[in-house]
């Protein structure tokens, strides 16, 4: 088939031509194909990635106290401010692993919003208190590896517990 001055090809018959007759400058009016790119992940809320950065200062704020108190204090001299030191570790570990966590809900489920940012502090606080208590007590004499398991099984069925009664669980 042979075309005149200002006719036009409809797709069938694009589609059928050989590799060397393809149309090579697209016309005027003609709609060109695109290839598909697959769908960006949403973005992180505003208020989400807020969180994130001041739970991610926080945890480096905690961790210099952290590092300064325990390379001055001496926890057998001073029980009492051995207390602050892993007070602030505690702090240190849920601030920490709270900004890490919703960050990883958020890579892991990007469409899923509803229960991250509680579940997130849930979680942290519960670490942050496991180290934190199994530290305070082997400091003021009491607990042992034993009760440290004991307490992490605790904590492990508590949380469990609990995602599971939550509502559209992730």
């Amino acid at each position: 088939m042979t075309l005149r001055d200002g006719e036009r090809r409809n797709t069938t018959e694009q589609l059928e031509l050989p590799l060397d007759q393809q149309p090579s400058a697209p016309v005027v009016g003609k709609v060109l194909r695109t290839v598909a790119t697959p769908p960006t992940p949403p973005r992180i809320p505003a208020g989400d990635q807020r969180l994130i950065r001041l739970l991610g200062i926080g945890a480096l704020l905690a961790a210099l106290a952290t590092i300064g108190g325990a390379l001055t204090i001496d926890p057998v001299v001073d029980p009492t401010r051995a207390l602050a030191v892993v007070a602030a570790l505690a702090l240190t570990v849920a601030l920490g692993l709270t900004a890490l966590l919703l960050l990883r809900s958020f890579q892991g489920h990007p469409g899923v919003w509803r229960v991250r940012r509680r579940r997130s502090v849930r979680r942290g606080l519960f670490a942050g208190a496991l180290i934190g208590g199994y530290l305070a007590l082997r400091i003021i004499g009491l607990g042992g590896p034993t009760g440290l398991l004991i307490a992490t099984l605790l904590v492990v069925v508590a949380e469990a517990a609990i995602s599971r009664s939550e509502i559209d669980s992730v």
